[in-house]
């Protein structure tokens, strides 16, 4: 499911990154299943460095969620939300972050539903320096 959710991403580089987050305590995954079927997932971890318009530290932070497309709007993300929410809360975090892509519209009213609020956007650049 995770390269359903980030398909432009190597497979290899996503395998190892969750073999990396499975060892981490500050870090936790959490399915949802029907049927035996996995269809969603969320991601939280807790993190110490920065976080916009964060008032704390530590602060809980939604990594990553996903629900496949058959099951959206069914109220399984909000379920899947409300669990690593009260996982943050239990490692003793008072808020949590999240970020999304400018472009990824979706993603945003979903923030939006579940309380969050628009801190700031960011834009990246890159330049290729020409070799002298």
């Amino acid at each position: 499911m995770y390269l359903e959710l980030f398909p432009d991403y190597p497979p290899h580089d996503v395998e190892s990154h969750l073999r990396t987050g499975l060892k981490k305590k500050t870090q936790a995954t959490f399915l949802a299943k029907h049927s035996g079927r996995s269809i969603g997932f969320v991601t939280a971890s807790i993190r110490s460095d920065y976080v916009e318009g964060a008032k704390s530290s530590p602060v809980g932070y939604l990594e990553a969620i996903y629900v496949r497309a058959e099951f959206r709007r069914s109220g399984v993300a909000k379920k899947l939300y409300a669990h690593a929410e009260w996982w943050v809360h239990e490692k003793g975090c008072t808020e949590i972050g999240s970020d999304t892509w400018n472009w990824n519209l979706n993603a945003q009213e979903f923030h939006l539903k579940l309380g969050f609020r628009k801190e700031d956007v960011l834009v990246h650049y890159i330049k290729t320096i020409a070799t002298l």
